[in-house]
């Protein structure tokens, strides 16, 4: 295991991309995995992590004990917490993952991905890491048909060209997000950056960056005061609303997000993981799916959202289903990101509280209020097309 590879390399309605499926049935992970991929060890540091990551251009890397057993996944958002630094052991900050097998199918795969929020998933036989498969090697398998980004983009949070690196780790943090787009004083798109763009700067050299060094000294409000986002910002790729699915997949080989804009404004983010969420297969009835969370915390987030699934059912068509990211941070308050995937495309709102309950209120609170307010919407057009109606019979 000596090599690295890449691992980021890189509006219709659900029937449209059914088409797509046949090849779930067909195509197992052999056919899309690598002979060989690197991995770091337990006992590895931070900072070698960094390293690699930074000089490879990937979000993540595979853990393996002495035995070469897979063990989890370092992810460069994890380098962003506040209690990390250089010499921190990987073993203090590894994230557990389910795993894939060689002969498990792409549509495997797909759920996995979609439903836990990892972006990359372990390939293992007889417990020994052979490979590893990113949400952008699935997407180059799908033909998506005739969908759009409207169908699938998350809304986008920004930040100005001007703000310091603090603030943009403080919305990282606060959204538990891993990109933002970058806006001039107009609102109009300039960039963008990521956890892997502030985790260079982070292993930059201190001729590089001043007297700022490593994790602690760059989460430190001193050391960030004067980095703009705009000195460290790379260019942005975007599509304008209506851009079809299948003319981006290429684009996944080398950026990690597509941001849509509206008169250059973003207004979306498109992952490859937001692409196959449409993907999934349909059901009669809604799916809830969550995430990072386990127990009791997970029973009650469920149980609130069948709950308001039940009550809005009427005011939103076709829903297919809901995808929930709730995590519990050091501060010990939760974060919940939701993506409610319906026939009109994809609502998402994220929340933050003190437990999983309040988070999940806030967030429910949020969603009924999109909704409603594109019900409400949709009544008025209904109302002032039957008026119109009328108004030419009478003319």
């Amino acid at each position: 295991m000596s090599s690295i590879h890449d691992i980021k390399k890189a509006g219709r309605r659900f029937f449209n991309v059914i088409p797509r499926i046949f090849c779930y049935t067909t195509m197992k992970i052999s056919d899309i995995m690598v002979d060989k991929v690197f991995a770091l060890s337990l006992d590895d540091t931070a900072a070698k992590a960094l390293s690699v990551m930074h000089e490879n251009n990937i979000n993540q890397l595979p853990v393996i004990d002495n035995d070469g057993k897979y063990v989890g996944m370092i992810f460069a958002k994890e380098f962003l917490n506040l209690n990390t630094t250089p010499s921190s052991k990987l073993k203090n900050l590894v994230v557990k993952t389910p795993i894939l097998s060689p002969t498990d199918t792409i549509e495997k795969c797909t759920q996995l991905i979609v439903t836990t929020g990892n972006r990359a998933l372990p390939v293992v036989e007889k417990g020994k890491l052979i490979s590893i498969v990113s949400e952008t090697d699935v997407a180059l398998t799908a033909n998506f048909g005739h969908a759009t980004v409207d169908e699938v983009m998350s809304g986008a949070i920004v930040i100005e060209e001007n703000s310091t690196l603090a603030n943009a780790l403080a919305k990282m943090r606060r959204y538990n997000i891993s990109r933002l787009p970058i806006i001039k004083s107009n609102g109009v798109l300039t960039g963008i950056i990521n956890a892997l763009e502030i985790a260079k700067i982070i292993a930059t050299p201190r001729e590089r960056i001043g007297k700022s060094r490593g994790l602690r000294a760059l989460t430190s409000e001193t050391a960030i005061r004067d980095v703009k986002v705009k000195d460290i910002m790379r260019k942005a790729i975007s599509v304008e609303r209506g851009t079809k699915l299948n003319t981006l997949v290429e684009s996944f080989k080398r950026n990690e997000e597509i941001v849509v804009v509206g008169d250059e404004r973003p207004i979306g983010i498109v992952t490859p993981r937001d692409a196959l969420e449409i993907t999934l297969p349909h059901r009669n009835e809604p799916s809830i799916h969550i995430a990072h969370v386990d127990g009791e915390a997970r029973r009650t987030i469920e149980e609130h959202m069948a709950r308001f699934l039940k009550k809005i059912h009427g005011k939103l068509e076709n829903i297919q289903s809901v995808i929930i990211y709730a995590d519990k941070h050091k501060t010990r308050k939760y974060s919940v990101r939701a993506r409610l995937i319906a026939a009109r495309g994809v609502i998402d709102a994220k929340a933050v509280g003190y437990d999983p309950v309040s988070a999940c209120k806030e967030l429910i609170s949020r969603l009924d209020r999109q909704i409603r307010t594109e019900h409400g919407q949709k009544l008025e057009q209904r109302q002032h097309r039957k008026e119109s109606a009328k108004k030419l019979i009478r003319e």
